[in-house]
């Protein structure tokens, strides 16, 4: 378990489709928690499927499960070394998505009633 403190917290004028997870900067770790109970438990499963592919270590990100504590708050979450250069910035599907549609990712899925029409979209 790590705890993490507010003069860490980092806020981005970017979300993700489900609004912002919270997320710390730690010396050369960031650190992520659930907002839905799962993100951080499917980062650890694509990097560890991502680790028994042809990728080189230096071709993805691999995440740890992590507890955090957070003032009186403790959540699940990920760890992962910091991937981003100075002056690199992340992209969400949800932001690219929305770029060249002008809507909302989220709210494309979820028109679609069965969970096939929603993959095969």
């Amino acid at each position: 378990m790590v705890e993490l403190y507010e003069n860490q917290l980092k806020s981005f004028d970017r979300q993700s489709s489900k609004g912002n997870q919270l997320k710390w900067k730690d010396g050369m770790f960031w650190y992520k928690a659930d907002y839905s109970g799962y993100e951080g438990l499917v980062e650890y499963v694509v990097s560890g499927l991502l680790a028994k592919s042809s990728l080189r270590p230096d071709e993805y990100v691999k995440y740890d499960l992590e507890q955090i504590k957070y003032k009186r708050n403790f959540f699940n979450g990920v760890r992962s070394q910091n991937f981003l250069e100075e002056d690199w910035q992340l992209i969400t599907l949800e932001r690219l998505y929305k770029t060249k549609k002008g809507i909302s990712l989220l709210k494309a899925v979820w028109k679609y009633q069965s969970v096939d029409d929603r993959i095969n979209f």
